[in-house]
């Protein structure tokens, strides 16, 4: 058997094929960049058919928070007390002020949750005459060892 011999090629034939290797190098990443980039997952999600839940845009999430509110302002029980909602990271709320009694709590928590879906949320309700005795640690002071 003889030996195969490879031709050999040009240096401008080389050159060539160089460069049409590099556009194409630059042009793939310029398409992905256009993809991937700065809001290149919303694309990438119109694409694909991936629906962003309604909570996780500004618009629905205050849309969220007013329905926890007035689910609150609603109960009777609860009228009176100033509860305050907030956003709580990406996907949470967060109950804030201060309640008469533990159940009261406890009810504003489970009224919180059942109208706010499938959010996580972070009951930081205080109960009058329970968390604001004078003989309670404050929240920065930590016991100290001897």
């Amino acid at each position: 058997m003889r030996d195969a011999v490879v031709p050999r090629r040009s240096a401008g034939d080389l050159l060539a094929w160089a460069l049409c290797g590099l556009s194409a190098g630059i042009a793939a990443g310029f398409l992905l960049s256009e993809m991937l980039g700065t809001g290149g997952h919303r694309r990438i999600g119109r694409l694909i058919g991936y629906r962003q839940p309604a909570h996780d845009t500004p618009r629905g999430r205050l849309a969220l928070i007013g329905k926890v509110r007035d689910a609150l302002v609603a109960e009777p029980t609860l009228g009176g007390h100033p509860i305050e909602v907030r956003s709580r990271g990406a996907r949470g709320l967060e109950l804030r002020g201060w309640v008469a009694s533990r159940p009261a709590r406890t009810l504003a928590f489970r009224l919180a949750r059942a109208a706010s879906g499938e959010l996580e949320v972070a009951n930081r309700l205080l109960v009058r005459g329970e968390d604001d005795r004078a003989d309670l640690p404050a929240p920065g002071d930590a016991p100290r060892s001897a």
